[in-house]
Parts: C-alpha cells; sequence; structure tokens
C-alpha cells in the first residue's frame, strides 16, 4: 500500500488510459506519471479513512483503518471525470450538494461523477458535478458536497491499495520477479543448489534481488516459477515446490487470518500454465491452515497428461473443500496451457469461493463456491507447486512451469 504521488489520476481497468481531449491543458501538464491500480482508499485532513457505510447510511470520514467498507474502485468515466465505486458495488452520488453524500447508486449519473484535481502536497479535491467540493465534515458529521473552495477539510490522500503491483505491460524494465510483483509481503519457497541436487529452503534469502535462471526469473513481464521431479520439498510434503507464501503487510513476519468471520480475505493473480510434468498435475494457487485438520484448505491446479506444453486441461478444485467435504477433487472447468487466467480466491464466514476476473479486475464468474470450513489460521500461497510427484526422480524433461504478472491480496 502507498501513496499515490503522481499529480492526476488517470486509472481505467487495470490498464493505463490515453488522455481524453477532454482534459485541460493544465491537468495534461500536471499529469506526468500514470497510475493504472483502481483500488484505492481515501484519507482526510482529520488522519481517518473514510467509509461508504456499506451504502446503509451516508458516508463518513472517521474511520482510524481500513477495512472493506473503507476500500473503492476509482472508475474511467472520461472527459477527465471519475465514479466512486464502494465495495458494495455501488456508487458513490454527491446528491448535488442537498444532502450528505451516499454510496447506494447502481449506475452512474451525473451525480455519480467527479474531477480529481491536484492541489499539492499530494492531496487531492472531489468536485462533484455540482462544481462542489466535497467535505469530510472533519469526522465529526456525516460527508457533504457542497463547498465552495477546497480548504482543509476538502482535501484527501489517495492511498492505492493494489499492493505496488499494476500490471507491468510492455517495457516495464522489471529485473526481478520482487520489482515485477512488488513482494514486501511474500516469502519464497525455493532451493539451493542445482535442478538435480538441491535442499529446500523455506525462505529464499534476499529475495529482492533473487532471480534464477532455472526456477525463478522474470520473461517478458511474467515471473516464471519452475521446479523439477526429484526436488526436494518441506517436510510435510512430498511434492516439490517453487511458491510464494505470503507474510505479514511489512514482511516481517508469517501472517495467519480467520476465514470465519466476515471479514473478506482475497488474493487475485493473473496467470498462465506453461508446462506439466509427468504427472500431469500442477497447483498454482492455494489457501493453506497452520493445522494438520485442514492443512491446504483450497488448492487450485490443473490436470492434463504427462509432460504437456498446449493444449485444453482441466481446472480442478482439491484440498480440504472437495476432498474432506465432497469426497473428492471436483473438476470446475477446462483451460489451454499458455492461456492467462485472472482469478481471484476469497475466504469468508468459512466459505471460499473461486472468481474468474475481466481484465479490469471485475468479477464475472463464480467458478467454485465451497462448503462451510472453519479454518482460522490461513495465508495464501501462488507459484508452481506440483502434484502426484512423491518418489520421482531427476528427469530434465519431467518439470511444471507457471508464470504469474499480478499478486494482491487483501484483508
Amino acid at each position: 500500500m502507498m501513496l499515490l504521488s503522481f499529480a492526476f489520476i488517470l486509472l481505467g481497468g487495470c490498464v493505463n488510459e490515453e488522455l481524453s481531449d477532454e482534459i485541460l491543458e493544465s491537468d495534461i501538464v500536471s499529469a506526468k506519471a500514470l497510475g493504472d491500480c483502481t483500488s484505492i482508499a481515501l484519507k482526510g485532513n482529520n488522519g481517518n479513512y473514510v467509509s461508504s457505510e456499506n451504502g446503509l447510511n451516508p458516508m463518513n470520514c472517521n474511520r482510524t483503518n481500513q477495512d472493506i467498507w473503507e476500500k473503492f474502485t476509482l472508475v474511467n468515466v472520461g472527459g477527465g471525470k471519475y465514479a466512486l465505486k464502494g465495495n458494495n458495488g455501488k456508487y458513490v452520488s454527491s446528491e448535488n450538494g442537498n444532502q450528505p453524500i451516499t454510496c447506494n447508486r447502481t449506475q452512474i449519473g451525473a451525480w455519480e461523477k467527479f474531477t480529481l484535481t491536484d492541489v499539492g502536497n499530494g492531496k487531492f479535491s472531489i468536485k462533484g458535478n455540482n462544481n462542489k467540493y466535497i467535505s469530510s465534515e472533519n469526522g465529526n458529521q456525516p460527508m457533504t458536497c457542497n463547498r465552495t473552495n477546497p480548504l482543509s477539510w476538502e482535501k484527501f490522500d489517495i492511498v492505492e491499495l493494489c499492493g505496488g503491483n499494476p500490471d507491468p505491460g510492455p517495457g516495464s524494465g522489471a529485473d526481478t520477479p520482487y520489482d515485477l510483483l512488488s513482494l514486501v509481503n511474500w516469502k519464497l519457497n525455493g532451493l539451493s543448489g542445482t535442478i538435480s541436487n538441491n535442499n529446500y529452503v523455506d525462505a529464499i534469502p534476499s529475495l529482492s534481488s533473487y532471480t534464477n535462471s532455472n526456477w525463478f526469473f522474470v520473461n517478458n513481464n511474467w515471473a516464471t516459477f519452475q521446479v523439477w521431479a526429484g526436488s526436494d520439498t518441506s517436510s510435510g510434503s512430498g511434492n516439490p515446490r517453487m511458491e510464494l507464501r505470503e507474510l505479514t503487510s511489512n514482511g516481517s513476519n508469517n501472517i495467519f487470518w480467520d476465514g470465519t468471520t466476515n471479514k473478506e480475505h482475497r488474493m487475485r493473480w493473473r496467470v498462465r500454465v506453461d508446462r506439466l510434468p509427468s504427472s500431469g498435475k500442477v497447483c498454482f494457487g492455494q489457501i493453506h491452515d497452520k493445522t494438520d485438520f485442514f492443512d491446504d484448505v483450497i488448492r487450485v491446479q490443473c490436470q492434463g497428461s504427462a509432460n504437456q506444453t498446449s493444449g485444453s486441461v482441466k481446472l480442478r478444485i482439491n484440498g480440504y473443500v472437495t476432498e474432506e467435504l465432497e469426497g473428492g477433487g471436483k473438476t470446475v472447468g477446462n483451460f489451454n496451457l499458455g492461456e492467462e487466467l485472472y482469478f481471484e480466491l476469497t475466504y469468508q464466514n468459512s466459505v471460499v469461493k473461486l472468481y474468474e476476473l475481466n481484465n479490469s479486475g471485475n468479477r464475472i464468474r463464480t467458478i467454485f463456491t465451497s462448503q462451510q470450513a472453519a479454518a482460522k489460521q490461513n495465508y495464501f500461497k501462488a507459484g508452481c507447486y506440483l502434484q502426484s510427484m512423491k518418489g520421482k526422480s531427476f528427469k530434465s524433461s519431467d518439470y511444471g512451469s507457471v508464470a504469474i504478472n499480478k499478486l494482491e491480496v487483501f484483508h
């Protein structure tokens, strides 16, 4: 999470938008750096965050921490204007300045369009279609959009919530997976040695500068994860892995979060499976629990043929939510090796869900919904985790390959 430092927000979907002809020349001059993370929070001059109140009440600027009601999606509606979409899927309305602002509109009309302007010192004003500015009211009462001038209560920090990991796009210049994916809050379960003779390493040291041409490297703006049959692995598994494990936000400790509460825990990742090992099975994303009872709460994986490098494979859901709760792993679709996939894995109220996302990161289809699974010490993992490979010996042609170019978690 970081404060946006660019002078004017130009965010649309998950890719940079061309500057509209309608944007004032002064704004074009100030729009030196383009961002492409559309997930934001708004922080008032009082140091508190703006809450959508889930659309149930007028909005306030009185939250000391960010939770789901304090997160918004910035939507480019053209003409230099933007809409703010709350976590409830509804849009913020100025109410034309006639009453406190709300986040309960299902469509974008005139009252749901705003102009964001740099007012200096990294702060922005938000002007409604009525030409009045949104005020935090210093957190003392519901927010309004009725101020004629942007004073201190009408200035906001815009906090980016995409983990510093916008879509890199061609020519991003990232040299390491750490830079490409902004892996501050991740560690790499990897290996030391060679592909045929190695030792498992729970946390690869100096990850910020680490790259290995066999196991973990950047190729055309994708971080590639590869691991061979016969490689060493963790004591609790017989299957080799080259896999990221989630940490706390500052990367100092292992994280464990509760999947039984009303708080939604999310991992979004854009991924590509390029090669399967001799078992034909690779896991490329999972929720893992600390306890042996749940262990792999869910594994998102694929199943094809031995050493397959192209063509269709099955999308499978394995782990506790299917193998224990439904009597076995479950096929939930198909995809082609080398195909770019964009998924979101969530855990809330003891229910795990897998969504398909569009290019803008919006949910377009629910792929899987679990039965109740009350795991309370969880963390996300992503990478290349071979399956059904226990006891197999090294062969140079027997390996799995997975690539990721976007990875985000939200709690």
